[in-house]
């Protein structure tokens, strides 16, 4: 049974903070379905979370290691389920997740906000097309 099961128990998620062992903030819950959580606020809008990323719940949720390293090396698809590249860092403005830095296919470096992305689970999908990165300069 994983941490999160245990710590459950009936209680709501909805309106927690979910921060990195360092403080960093991803956003706040706004949903939960099996094996997911909604985050809504904050510089994501509405996102998508995997609960494999939780190590704990106390006053707020807490990932399981800095978003830097947990977050690196997932793959990054477009909103039409075509490769953009694989996550080279994170970017955080005032001890919030701001953006990814994303390496594409031509080994450039591809800034992508976190308003951006719809759902970080086993890959990165964004809600845009994968062009769009390029035209915000």
């Amino acid at each position: 049974m994983s941490n999160l099961a245990g710590a459950r128990r009936g209680h709501s998620l909805v309106g927690m903070a979910v921060v990195d062992p360092e403080g960093i903030e991803v956003g706040y819950v706004s949903g939960e379905e099996p094996n997911i959580l909604v985050l809504g606020e904050g510089s994501g809008g509405r996102m998508r979370l995997g609960r494999r990323y939780v190590s704990g719940v106390a006053d707020r949720i807490t990932l399981s290691g800095p978003v830097a390293q947990i977050f690196t090396g997932l793959n990054v698809v477009d909103s039409d389920g075509e490769f953009v590249g694989i996550v080279r860092d994170t970017n955080e403005a005032e001890d919030v997740l701001d953006s990814f830095i994303v390496e594409d296919e031509q080994g450039e470096m591809v800034n992508v906000l976190l308003e951006d992305v719809r759902s970080i689970d086993e890959w990165v999908e964004l809600s845009v097309s994968g062009d769009s990165l390029y035209e915000k300069g």
